[in-house]
């Protein structure tokens, strides 16, 4: 996206994410606009508050709303890259964007980023320590352990898959665990592989995430779990020693490289070593 100028400390800041609002939070920064659609109860305690204007939803900003606000910053995210062009022409906009091929590596990136341009430098420093020593500490739990893992999501009637370097392979590129399989396949995308409880049953996982997308965007809670409640994945070493863990849905799929978000994955995977 190139580099921006911004003169001094932004006063008057939009945010289009719930991910870098997370970051906000923690790090003490007061924003004038945020998005209140699929935000994650940590964060609407505080932020659904008329206080703060409403300014669209995570894929459509409105524009009229963000103007009104007069933002002398912007911060979008991943799900509004193609709109940079027209936020740029209400004020200066930075993108907050995760790379699923280096996660901690890029999330540590923008942390530092929004660090530098509100001089929360020392805050964010010694945060990423805490993150770092934690991520550690799970490898090493990992490590010691040599489970075996399937990261999944549901989503209705389908399942995906997602392996190393995929939107959840942290599970595998930084917290250690390895990945199971039956047949190889090849992870496409940032939605996964679609697959079937019979493939989970043949991959016989010793640790089986599960992310249900219907509770992240609202759509009921619990449907995951009952789905996953069937003969085929019973069989499993992961239900047998009570190693199937649920995983926080608004962490992972909304506010995702969030500060607060990453403490809840981290802690969603050890709760199973």
């Amino acid at each position: 996206m190139g580099t921006i100028e911004i003169d001094g400390v932004p006063q008057r800041v939009v945010v289009l994410g719930q991910g870098s609002l997370d970051v906000l939070d923690r790090i003490g920064v007061e924003p004038v606009g945020v998005v209140k659609s699929l935000m994650p109860d940590y964060l609407a305690d505080k932020y659904q508050d008329e206080k703060y204007v409403a300014v669209g939803t995570v894929k459509e900003p409105d524009y009229e709303a963000i103007f009104m606000a007069k933002p002398d910053l912007i911060i979008a995210e991943a799900r509004m890259a193609s709109l940079m062009k027209e936020l740029e022409e209400i004020a200066p906009t930075i993108m907050f964007q995760a790379d699923y091929n280096q996660y901690w590596q890029s999330v540590q990136k923008n942390w530092r980023m929004l660090g530098q341009v509100f001089d929360k430098q020392d805050k964010v420093e010694a945060i990423i320590a805490k993150m770092d020593a934690k991520i550690a500490s799970t490898r090493n739990k990992a490590a010691a352990d040599n489970f075996n893992a399937l990261m999944v999501m549901s989503n209705g009637s389908k399942v995906a898959m997602f392996g190393e370097k995929s939107r959840f392979g942290m599970v595998f590129d930084e917290l250690g665990l390895k990945p199971a399989k039956s047949d190889d396949v090849e992870v496409a995308g940032s939605h996964g592989n679609l697959i079937s409880f019979e493939y989970i049953a043949d991959a016989n996982p010793d640790v089986l995430l599960v992310l249900d997308r219907e509770q992240a965007i609202g759509e009921g809670v619990g449907k995951a779990k009952a789905r996953f409640d069937n003969p085929l994945v019973n069989k499993t070493p992961a239900h047998q020693n009570n190693r199937i863990s649920y995983l926080d849905p608004t962490a992972w799929y909304i506010t995702m490289a969030g500060m607060t978000a990453m403490d809840k994955m981290i802690d969603d995977v050890n709760r199973v070593l």
